[in-house]
């Protein structure tokens, strides 16, 4: 399989003005998920724009997928990394989670002010089939690119789809990937002696991490310790905890926003009782009707503990120390990804991710109402994404629109 950039892609019009703008626009529009969000990079960045492939949004996919914290916001940062560096990766992750943060913000002001009643349901009625349709087709122009008529990688991405819709967790996705890369070694074993490629293999590089990964590391790996020993609990200001709390779950975070949740539970509401269990209902809630990863509840809940610098606060501890661990084990990665061996595993990798991706899919649209008109506009949807490349923005706009008028007829 040919890694090369296509010749049609020119990063250079990537700029940090470009990607702050880019990234600001799929904030404002990510509902539906980490799978929604890359959705749109895909579709915006890869489609429209041709700053980036899709071999830099596989392979970020691929290399998150191992990774802790959020899967979109960390596949954002890696991107906005590659293309422009340290500013480029903080820039990117700022705009894409702003719009989210400060409308969870405003919720979370409401609330505490004044309680608050939110009947949303029927503004994003159709928000949610938008989102699935788009998901399905950004995963069917994968699938014409990477997969196509081979028979081999049609059996793995349907057994991908398959166990995620059946059993789908974090470990399933897991050993789907570990699949993938055995079943692109045998995809590509006549092509390539891997005997001698495997005997030949040396690390032809020297990976060296500079001082400002080796002091974010080093932070890291004590706060974590600070966070599972509880030694945390002993601080006498709330921002120290704020910090180590929220920190600790971004770096223990395997297998998607929702397993946020049950650590919620247990840590937040039990263990420092700094919710009720109406609050952490009302909070997940309200991160379903924002744009933007579930993750973003930490706004809400550093806010109550200190105002307007706590929700800040928790919001960067939440989402900057796992998109620090992916860019350098992404580095890792940029450094192997060309070898042949790792290129075989590559290939099957993806077939596996693309089947995610539509599995993600069918799970949304699956949820939606069986009616005709969430059918028809399914359809509609689905070509004018699919054939005519209209930006998903405007269908979610679109589906919001269809949701207001709806209210008052």
């Amino acid at each position: 399989m040919d890694l090369s950039v296509s010749s049609d892609v020119t990063k250079e019009k990537a700029t940090l003005k470009y990607l702050f703008l880019t990234f600001l626009k799929i904030g404002c529009v990510s509902f539906g998920g980490h799978m929604a969000l890359v959705s749109l990079i895909q579709s915006i960045m890869v489609e429209q724009d041709k700053t980036i492939n899709n071999e830099d949004v596989l392979n970020s996919v691929t290399v998150a997928s191992f990774m802790p914290g959020p899967l979109a916001v960390n596949v954002v940062a890696n991107i906005g990394y590659s293309l422009k560096g340290k500013l480029g990766a903080a820039i990117s992750m700022f705009a894409v989670l702003l719009p989210a943060c400060i409308l969870m913000l405003g919720l979370a002001y409401v609330y505490f002010s004044n309680g608050l009643s939110i009947a949303w349901s029927s503004v994003m009625q159709y928000v949610g089939a938008i989102v699935g349709i788009i998901i399905l087709s950004t995963g069917l122009q994968l699938f014409k690119k990477e997969i196509a008529l081979n028979y081999g990688k049609i059996f793995l991405f349907l057994l991908a789809i398959t166990l995620d819709l059946m059993k789908g967790n974090y470990l399933i996705t897991i050993s789907l990937i570990v699949i993938g890369a055995i079943a692109g070694l045998m995809f590509d074993q006549k092509k390539a002696n891997f005997t001698e490629v495997l005997r030949s293999f040396k690390m032809s590089f020297k990976f060296r991490v500079n001082s400002f990964s080796f002091i974010a590391i080093a932070v890291l790996f004590i706060n974590q310790i600070l966070f599972i020993t509880g030694a945390f609990k002993s601080y006498h200001n709330i921002f120290f905890k704020i910090g180590t709390v929220f920190s600790g779950i971004s770096i223990s975070l395997f297998g998607g926003g929702y397993v946020v949740i049950p650590i919620m539970q247990s840590l937040l509401i039990k263990d420092m009782k700094w919710l009720s269990s109406k609050e952490l209902v009302d909070v997940i809630a309200f991160s379903q009707v924002t744009p933007g990863p579930i993750l973003v509840s930490s706004t809400f809940i550093g806010f109550k503990l200190a105002g307007f610098l706590g929700a800040l606060l928790a919001t960067c501890s939440m989402f900057i120390p796992s998109a620090i661990l992916m860019i350098v084990v992404s580095k890792i990665f940029n450094k192997t990804k060309d070898h042949p061996f790792i290129k075989s595993m590559i290939s099957g990798i993806k077939v596996v991710v693309i089947g995610l991706i539509i599995s993600s899919a069918f799970k949304i649209l699956l949820l939606q109402p069986r009616t005709l008109l969430v059918g028809v506009i399914c359809l509609v949807s689905l070509v004018l994404n699919y054939k005519y490349k209209l930006s998903p923005v405007y269908l979610i706009l679109g589906a919001i629109f269809l949701g207001t008028v709806s209210i008052f007829i």
